[in-house]
């Protein structure tokens, strides 16, 4: 039975007393999943599967050992346990508070980080700077240097201007135009233009009218508009950085050992390769969520995989984010060999904190109160892969195909073969070379 959590303004309250101390907040979203948790009477391995997470991960966020990295899991949870808008709004609040401290932490290991080619840069601005400063000063000189009538002096009138006011003030001063008055050399160009322009104009209509008519009866009628595809009636979301055992990844990274951070955690994972340039070495692991829009069934029916295109294997060192942890396996429900011609994802069992996940193949069925969730292993050997998932729905008559990428970009997994694996050491706080 459900432990009802107080009012919604609860969470300020205990986030008042824990101070603003750093991990405050983090700590106070733990004791609210906590209790969330606790009052739903479910084990974590349960709630993690309806919620798109792992049980291990889920544990970690009821800890405080991390902050999850969006709030979509913490919603999801409040929405099983029942947890009315009120209280779902009070712990959006708090979330913002706790990953407002994950990044300031982050950017503070960040700066600590040795910056590669500070020097060069330096030095190839000042260079910059001196061209710019000697490119101001050549103009300056050029302007000043200016041969005469090729620039009016200064106060100085046009002749065409002074020829326009001198026949202003004459028809001021007796009452009309006079009889006859001068035209200006620019007048008499845009006369001979404007003359140009309309016999063009006639001669262009002459032609249209002598052979129109035949043409007009040749020219096939106007289609109606073709309607576009309406959008789907289901939403979803995909996060390629899932790790196993929620610590366990590979990444090549392209720079010297010495000038990369240490690990970071799953939630940090992506910003952290995407400030390095890292490249997920061997496989990616890609959580895809999808949630219907109402509570109209949506049959998924298929998911293909599309390599839209294939490299060499990419240069760097792999650097493994592993570090000894333990756990049980995150769920991997499809496999996907990028080597192969023409890969396709098929489904295989896994567990989750011991309890067995058996392989189920499709279709499926979504809804606004039962959404689902796919993990998809993308594993590479002998290329540099960059690769889509293709989603076949139908729903109420209606059918299509969802792209599913990286916010508009594929997703990428490259072998890494003969390249040096390095590991971090903690205690030495630096990159080790795997002997």
């Amino acid at each position: 039975m459900e432990r009802p959590l107080g009012r919604p303004r609860e969470v300020e309250r205990v986030l008042g007393e824990r101070g603003t101390g750093e991990g405050s907040a983090r700590e106070a979203l733990a004791e609210r999943l906590r209790e969330l948790r606790e009052g739903s009477g479910r084990t974590y391995a349960s709630l993690a599967r309806r919620i798109g997470v792992s049980g291990s991960t889920l544990h970690r966020y009821c800890t405080g050992q991390t902050v999850p990295a969006e709030f979509a899991p913490v919603e999801r949870l409040a929405r099983l346990c029942g947890r009315p808008g009120e209280e779902r709004e009070a712990l959006h609040r708090l979330w913002l508070r706790a990953d407002a401290e994950r990044v300031e932490r982050q950017e503070a290991g960040m700066a600590g980080a040795p910056a590669a080619g500070v020097g060069e840069d330096t030095a190839a601005g000042a260079d910059a700077g001196a061209v710019t400063e000697a490119g101001a000063d050549a103009a300056a000189r050029g302007s000043r240097g200016t041969p005469t009538g090729t620039r009016a002096p200064s106060g100085s009138v046009p002749p065409a201007a002074a020829a326009v006011h001198r026949d202003e003030d004459s028809s001021a001063y007796a009452g009309g135009p006079p009889a006859h008055a001068p035209r200006s050399p620019s007048l008499r160009r845009w006369v001979q233009a404007l003359a140009v322009c309309t016999v063009a104009a006639l001669a262009l209509v002459l032609v249209a009218a002598s052979a129109g008519p035949s043409r007009q009866q040749q020219r096939p009628e106007r289609q109606p508009p073709v309607a576009r595809p309406s959008a789907p009636p289901f939403t979803w979301t995909s996060d390629d950085h899932v790790w196993k055992y929620g610590c366990g990844h590979t990444y090549l990274v392209g720079g010297p050992p010495a000038a990369v951070p240490p690990p970071p955690a799953e939630a940090d994972a992506e910003s952290w390769a995407t400030a390095l340039g890292a490249v997920h070495a061997g496989e990616t692991g890609v959580r895809i969520t999808l949630q219907g829009t109402d509570e109209r069934a949506v049959v998924l029916e298929a998911l293909r995989i599309r390599v839209v295109e294939r490299r060499e294997p990419a240069e760097g060192r792999v650097h493994r984010m592993s570090s000894g942890c333990g756990g049980a396996l995150t769920p991997r429900m499809f496999d996907v060999d990028l080597d192969v011609e023409r890969p396709v994802a098929r489904s295989v069992p896994g567990n989750d904190t011991g309890e067995p996940i058996p392989a189920v193949s499709f279709p499926y069925r979504v809804s606004a109160s039962d959404p689902e969730v796919f993990l998809v292993t993308g594993r590479a050997a002998r290329c540099d892969c960059d690769w889509v998932a293709e989603l076949r729905w139908s729903s109420g008559g209606r059918s299509g195909t969802v792209r599913i990428d990286d916010d508009g970009r594929p997703f990428r997994t490259s072998g890494a073969p003969g390249r040096p694996v390095h590991d971090y050491d903690f205690v030495t706080r630096r990159w080790v070379a795997e002997p």
